[in-house]
């Protein structure tokens, strides 16, 4: 059903339910619970209040309060935000529903450090520090953020498949999230293999006796937008508490037409398929179904959600928190596979079930998430059931001065195609394949002095596939110099895990129809490397006045062990048969280009520097700001594409200016050997060449990532009942090298604003525009031009 009519719904019951009585009063710890928002938004008098049950003699003193706010990710315990070791930011509930972000992916553009691109309507990629498209001159499948930990209360939520998040399939929308904790650089120590450039925790609601009964967001506008979240949420106890949420969003894109690589234009699905390359070669398999690949190309996502929370406190020291839920979801977004367009679909029916609990100082977790997803519909091979289980179980040892935290954790997942491929050979796995993961860490926290901090985090990985153990490592110190600055120092190593597909890739693909080679092969490889990045970063944080903090952090890493799909050698299979002397050619040859995943020798250096400020200008008034400026340089880069190495290896068997090559010497030989029968039996040649470019480039400047990106916001509220989110989000331009072309992408400055009018402490009614002003360029390389998106909705809450 479409949301317009739950939405009129909602309207309904709102305006006939009567009106709620006064709030409770708020205790202290609802009160430091606050963001700044939330407290900008009130009347002085209700301030005056929470001055007095929090204790404080003056709004500066309240507003210090508020700028400490606490966080738990950046060192697996509760502290405050201005004493983490780590270059942290904590996006809460009510910040994102003042900014009118309409997804988890666009609020991430409040963080300092992200950079986020919208690829189609709603679609996005995400990047901390960016990072992104390596190695360069390959699949889109590389342009995909394979190193940046995704989790749902700690649960990761990661395509361990190809690498990378399928944002899409996430089951909780923006209704369900208390806050969200984003770490930046490498922090596979704390949380594991691929929190290489850092992680992001989103949190969900804690239910307690303020918590609304029942809540909903719902939105709708043009290019037949329509999202909405409805909750119900109840303490029954004192120990007891349940909630039960759902979410549903559509969204299509601003046109139907398809991006082709080769012709460097987009053109209809009905044009789509009678394009020709002008050698007579059509740009879809001829087995292949133009109406399964792209059922509906004016869709841009579908997806829909339900979630279920049971918590239980045993007593002060023992909480147990279940959860689970269910999602489907549907994209038409960037390709996953080896397309001529650059669009493809996505399909994700999964289901989850989580267990955390917090029970006399261990913490521990378990999840375990199954379900369907299909990488690129419509295209045999990428159908496939996946399972993946997660446990985890962890200590807080506190002794004086000394936190020890030890930790196991195991990780196991599967994905299996057996069921949607007609015959083993057909798919890209061929069968169940899985990966587990064992690992253990140790975490220490010393307070050395009341101002000197030191940590250090150790942990190690045994992949089922290997005999080694793969460390990684965070070292930190921060400096408290005093209430209002404090300095820190961080040294870490991270990794990124080997994907399904690298390593039991085994797929046969015919390119009947298409240009040579006939067959290519795609192998998987056991033995490679693991990606890792090591990050040296400093930071400086500082109040000069009790109302504005100023974050300052620097960093520099290297990364290497890079894995990419590429060609290992060339093979010319060619029918002959003597004529008296003479050999004699029968048919073309047959032409099978064989690849496998492997390490390459790329090495990718970035440093770069990121500056927020949070500034609470008054009562009524709050403002903040965040600039990333960077630059990233390639060594040992080789700028050849998968084609181009074919290419050279078929020219040196059979050269296309008809010289000889290895092929006409191999024929040679075998007639001066006698190896070939004389007509008319038949036999044939086999010649194959590994040979690969030498030259390399270093120092290369990479362009994928902006070399600047920021946002600059104010939350204004000129009368009680009326607050206006204003919003700059902006970027420089980019130069996306893929296989097949160059793309730039230039810059783009997108302006949201979104004004909520309070109607009664229930409801409130908003309008909500995002690229406000319609700069209608694209945001990411070969994909849609995003322009602007005009909204209005209701927030409802009892």
């Amino acid at each position: 059903m479409k949301l317009r009519y739950i939405f009129a719904m909602v309207v309904a019951i709102a305006i006939t339910m009567p009106s709620i009585s006064q709030e409770k009063k708020k205790t202290r710890k609802e009160v430091l619970s606050m963001t700044m928002e939330e407290m900008s938004s009130l009347p002085l008098e209700e301030l005056m209040d929470l001055m007095d049950i929090v204790g404080v003699s003056s709004m500066e003193e309240l507003y210090d309060l508020l700028l400490n706010k606490d966080v738990t990710s950046a060192s697996k315990k509760k502290e405050s935000l201005f004493d983490s070791p780590l270059s942290t930011t904590v996006l809460s509930h009510e910040e994102i529903q003042s900014s009118g972000a309409t997804s988890i992916e666009e609020a991430l553009r409040l963080v300092p450090g992200v950079i986020v691109r919208e690829k189609t309507n709603g679609n996005y990629d995400v990047h901390i520090r960016g990072l992104d498209n390596l190695p360069p001159k390959n699949m889109m499948l590389q342009s995909e953020n394979t190193s940046t930990l995704v989790m749902i209360n700690g649960r990761p939520v990661f395509n361990y498949a190809m690498g990378g998040i399928i944002w899409e399939s996430l089951p909780v929308s923006l209704g369900d999230i208390d806050r969200i904790e984003v770490v930046r650089g490498p922090s596979s120590a704390l949380y594991g293999p691929n929190a290489v450039s850092g992680a992001i925790n989103i949190i969900t609601q804690t239910i307690d006796s303020s918590t609304p009964l029942l809540s909903a967001n719902i939105q709708g506008g043009n290019l037949n937008t329509y999202m909405g979240d409805i909750g119900i949420r109840k303490q029954l106890s004192s120990k007891v508490s349940i909630g039960v949420t759902g979410n549903y969003e559509v969204r299509n894109r601003n046109s139907d037409e398809l991006f082709i690589f080769k012709e460097g234009a987009k053109f209809t699905k009905d044009e789509f398929e009678t394009l020709t390359d002008g050698n007579g070669y059509t740009y879809i398999d001829p087995n292949d179904n133009i109406d399964e690949l792209f059922p509906d190309p004016e869709l841009s996502k579908e997806k829909a959600g339900v979630n279920g929370y049971l918590s239980y406190q045993i007593n002060s020291d023992a909480i147990i928190n279940l959860s689970g839920g269910y999602q489907y979801s549907f994209a038409n977004t960037t390709t996953l596979g080896d397309n001529a367009t650059s669009i493809a679909g996505r399909e994700s029916k999964t289901s989850y079930v989580d267990l955390n609990a917090n029970i006399y100082g261990f913490d521990v977790q378990g999840s375990y998430m199954f379900g369907f997803q299909d990488f690129g519909v419509g295209n045999l091979g990428f159908q496939t059931d996946m399972g993946q289980l997660n446990s985890n179980i962890e200590y807080n040892w506190q002794l004086k001065n000394l936190s020890v935290r030890p930790g196991l954790n195991y990780m196991s997942v599967f994905y299996d195609d057996t069921k949607h491929i007609p015959e083993l050979g057909a798919g890209f796995f061929n069968g169940k394949k899985d990966m587990n993961i064992f690992a253990t860490s140790l975490r220490l926290d010393y307070l050395a002095t009341e101002k000197l901090r030191l940590v250090a985090a150790l942990r190690a990985e045994k992949y089922s596939h290997s005999d080694q153990w793969t460390p990684s490592w965070q070292f930190i110190s921060s400096y408290k110099i005093n209430d209002k600055n404090n300095i820190r120092a961080v040294y870490s190593r991270a990794n990124r895990s080997p994907f399904i597909i690298d390593m039991h890739s085994n797929f046969l693909w015919d390119r009947e129809g298409r240009p040579s080679p006939d067959y290519i092969y795609f192998g998987g490889n056991e033995n490679m490397d693991v990606m890792v990045s090591d990050l040296i970063e400093v930071g400086f944080r500082t109040r000069p006045v009790k109302n504005i903090l100023l974050d300052i952090e620097a960093f520099y890493s290297k990364s290497k062990n890079f894995t990419v799909l590429a060609p290992d050698s060339t093979n010319f299979t060619l029918p002959i048969a003597m004529v008296g002397a003479d050999p004699t050619i029968l048919a073309m040859p047959t032409v099978t280009a064989y690849m496998r995943y492997q390490n390459i020798e790329l090495e990718a250096e970035q440093k770069g520097i990121t500056v927020s400020l949070d500034w609470v200008i008054s009562e009524k008034l709050v403002a903040k700001s965040h600039l990333t400026v960077q630059q990233t340089k390639l060594d040992n880069y080789k700028p050849v594409t998968r084609d181009e190495i074919i290419g050279l290896q078929a020219n040196a068997i059979y050269p296309s200016d008809g010289s000889n090559g290895l092929l006409a010497q191999k024929i040679y030989e075998s007639a001066i050997s006698g190896q070939i029968p004389q007509y008319p039996d038949m036999t044939s040649l086999s010649v194959s060449t590994d040979l690969k470019p030498t030259d390399y480039e270093n120092d290369f400047k990479h362009e994928a990532t902006p070399s600047f990106w920021g946002s600059v916001g104010v939350d204004y509220r000129p009368i009680d009942k009326l607050n206006i989110f204003t919003n700059a989000y902006f970027y420089g331009k980019q130069t996306f090298l893929n296989q097949y072309d160059t793309y730039n992408v230039d810059s783009k400055v997108l302006l949201n604003l979104k004004a909520n009018y309070q109607m009664s402490k229930s409801l409130s009614l908003f309008v909500n525009m995002r690229n406000l002003l319609n700069d209608d360029k694209n945001e990411f390389a070969a994909m849609d031009n995003i322009g602007g998106l005009y909204l209005t909705g209701i927030n409802f809450k009892l």
